[in-house]
């Protein structure tokens, strides 16, 4: 870690309930980081960087001493019921020597509301003095002797790991790095079949569409890309990026790897959030919708032991179905979406402006009334939203309401 002031006491709170030892390896930082961590009774030790994830892991590895490891980045944190959750399994696990790993899953969030963004499996918790190592310079994973972990999935546990390092804001320069290090491993010729599958996505998150899809494509001829957890997602890339650059792919060769997708991950949300895209685009609203709509059902009950980035588009889709549902007259249903968009994000203004459009004839305490479902009426932020929004569409009456109330919350 390096430069962690802000997250590594989060971190450190969440384990040191089940810690019997802390230890942390520091590349270099120059704030208070060190001093946060020692005093959670941690053991520092300094690794000189050398762009290299899995040698800064496996030097902290050969520091354990215990049975079984945690291995969280600074940036990572138990969920609450987590250590006890773990702490009961781990005591089942003493005389099973069948698994090496005890599977957890990962929810990446983003802001203050720490909204989920994306969920994972992901390996976490693994034995101690067992030759487990990591392996890759980035996007490091643990072998044990070279091979794959025997993983436990425990059905009815959750243990939860909460990330917040690939935030939107801090995506740019994570993505670029990422690149470097990738193209270093094809240069060196340690390609693996995640190689492609990360540069692809790292040129989607960068908008290098082309680079995208030249990379989706070699990601997909992998032989054992297959059986990884992200092997849906190339189609994800693949398609969106084939869409931005429409002028050059025919809707036909779209669809090819559409329904090439979608027969083979028929139960993931992001294949048909992206089916849907691709129908949406086809003008072929009716499919468009229900493509959606099937995608928001199987996210709610999603448990594939596999990538599930469909939370970060939510807000879109809603109100994508909001306005797919105003283009075939379907008002009851278009203000349904408008209404789901804004539980996400109540200051979508596009989204207020459409629902407004819809019930503005109403009598300004009805309109009031409604928007109390949504909206916190002691809240300063949502009453200064609200006060713009309504001067923005021209209802003065509801400028001034929200304008008095605002003042009256801030006296």
């Amino acid at each position: 870690m390096k430069n962690e002031a802000e997250n590594i006491a989060r971190c450190l709170e969440s384990i040191k309930s089940i810690s019997d030892e802390i230890i942390v390896v520091d590349t270099g930082s120059t704030d208070n980081t060190v001093e946060i961590a020692k005093s959670y009774g941690a053991r520092i030790y300094f690794y000189e960087w050398d762009n290299n994830f899995s040698n800064a892991r496996n030097f902290a590895l050969e520091k354990a001493t215990g049975d079984w490891i945690i291995f969280l980045d600074a940036d990572e944190y138990f969920e609450e019921n987590t250590p006890k959750e773990l702490k009961n399994v781990l005591k089942h696990m003493v005389y099973n020597k069948d698994y090496d790993a005890i599977l957890c899953k990962m929810y990446n969030i983003e802001g203050s509301e720490s909204k989920i963004i994306s969920e994972s499996p992901t390996i976490r918790v693994f034995r101690g003095k067992s030759g487990i190592r990591y392996s890759g310079s980035i996007h490091e994973q643990p072998l044990k002797n070279g091979n794959k972990l025997r993983i436990a999935h425990i059905n009815d546990v959750s243990l939860i790991i909460y990330h917040t390092g690939y935030s939107y804001s801090l995506q740019p320069q994570k993505y670029s790095r990422n690149l470097e290090l990738l193209n270093k491993r094809i240069e060196d010729n340690k390609i693996d079949n995640l190689t492609y599958y990360y540069m692809s996505g790292s040129h989607n998150q960068l908008g290098n569409a082309e680079e995208a899809i030249r990379y989706a494509l070699l990601a997909l001829k992998e032989p054992t890309f297959d059986k990884t957890i992200v092997a849906y997602q190339p189609y994800v890339f693949l398609i969106k990026n084939m869409l931005h650059l429409k002028d050059r792919y025919t809707f036909a060769e779209i669809e090819k790897y559409a329904d090439e997708a979608l027969m083979q991950f028929p139960k993931h949300p992001e294949i048909w959030y992206i089916r849907a895209l691709l129908k949406k685009e086809q003008l072929d609203t009716p499919a468009a919708i229900e493509s959606y709509l099937k995608a928001i059902e199987l996210n709610k009950s999603f448990d594939l032991l596999m990538n599930n980035n469909f939370p970060s588009h939510l807000e879109d889709v809603y109100f994508d179905l909001a306005t797919l549902s105003g283009l075939i007259g379907d008002q009851i249903h278009e203000l349904d979406y408008y209404f789901e968009v804004l539980k996400i994000n109540k200051q979508n203004f596009s989204a207020l402006e459409g629902l407004y459009k819809i019930i503005k004839n109403q009598q300004p305490a009805e309109i009031i009334l409604f928007l109390n479902t949504i909206y916190d009426r002691e809240n300063k932020e949502d009453l200064k939203f609200l006060n713009l929004a309504m001067g923005k569409l021209n209802n003065i009456t509801l400028a001034n309401y929200y304008y008095d109330a605002y003042n009256k919350v801030n006296s």
